[in-house]
C-alpha cells in the first residue's frame, strides 16, 4: 500500500512537471490502481489454480484472507484468532458464523446469522442452517430471499445430499469445479471433500 501510493506521487509529481494533460493523469491513475487492485484481489476473485490462491492467501496481510487460508485448511482455532483482526463488523460476524456452522454448532450460528443485515449472505446462511436442523419450511422461505444463482444451486445441493442423493452431487460438483474461480473454487472443492469424508463415516 505505501509503494502503491509513492508510485502515484512520483507519476502525478513527473506528470505536473510535464504540464500533461488531465486525461493523462487520469489514465495513469487507473492503470496504477488497477495494478493494484490486481495484486491485492486477483487471486481470490478470478485464479483458476487453487493452490496460487492458498498460497495468496497464506502470504497475504489482510486478516481476512488470514482468515480463508485457514478456513479453507481446516486450521479452525488458527482462523478464529483472526476473526477480531478483520476490520469490518459485518464480515467479521459473517465469517463467525461460517466458523459456527463448520463446527456444527448451529443454535449458536443462527442466532448470530440472524443479527447481520439484511442480504444475501444473512438468508444463504439461514437457508443453511434450517436445513441442518431439518427445518424444510424455514429452509424454503430462506433460499427464495437468495437471488445468486451459483448460492441457490449449493442449497439445493445439499438439499439432494439430505434426500440421500450423495452421488449426484459429487458428479455435479466435478463438473462445476473447472468453470470456477477465487474463492467460489475453493468454496466447492471443500464442500466435495467433505461430502467424500461423510462418504467414509
Amino acid at each position: 500500500m505505501f509503494w502503491f501510493f509513492i508510485g502515484i506521487f512520483f507519476a502525478d509529481l513527473l506528470l505536473g512537471f510535464m504540464q500533461a494533460p488531465v486525461w493523462l493523469f487520469i489514465l495513469v491513475n487507473l492503470v496504477f490502481l488497477m495494478a493494484f487492485m490486481s495484486k491485492s484481489f486477483y487471486p481470490v476473485l478470478f485464479e483458476k489454480d487453487p493452490d496460487k490462491i492458498m498460497t495468496f492467501m497464506r502470504k497475504s496481510k489482510q486478516p481476512q484472507f488470514q482468515f480463508y487460508y485457514h478456513f479453507f485448511n481446516d486450521e479452525l482455532e488458527e482462523a478464529e484468532d483472526k476473526l477480531p483482526k478483520i476490520k469490518s463488523p459485518f464480515y467479521q460476524k459473517l465469517n463467525h458464523v461460517n466458523l459456527l456452522i463448520k463446527r456444527k454448532q448451529y443454535d449458536e450460528a443462527e442466532e448470530l446469522a440472524s443479527g447481520l443485515k439484511d442480504n444475501m449472505y444473512k438468508w444463504y446462511s439461514l437457508a443453511g442452517i434450517a436445513l441442518e436442523q431439518d427445518d424444510r419450511e424455514s429452509y424454503r422461505n430462506y433460499k427464495e430471499k437468495v437471488r445468486n444463482p451459483f448460492y441457490q444451486r449449493l442449497l439445493e445441493l445439499e438439499e439432494m445430499v439430505h434426500d440421500g442423493k450423495k452421488e449426484m452431487v459429487l458428479a455435479e460438483l466435478e463438473n462445476m469445479i473447472p468453470a470456477l474461480r477465487g474463492l467460489k473454487l475453493l468454496s466447492v472443492i471443500q464442500y466435495k471433500q467433505d461430502l467424500l469424508r461423510r462418504q467414509q463415516d
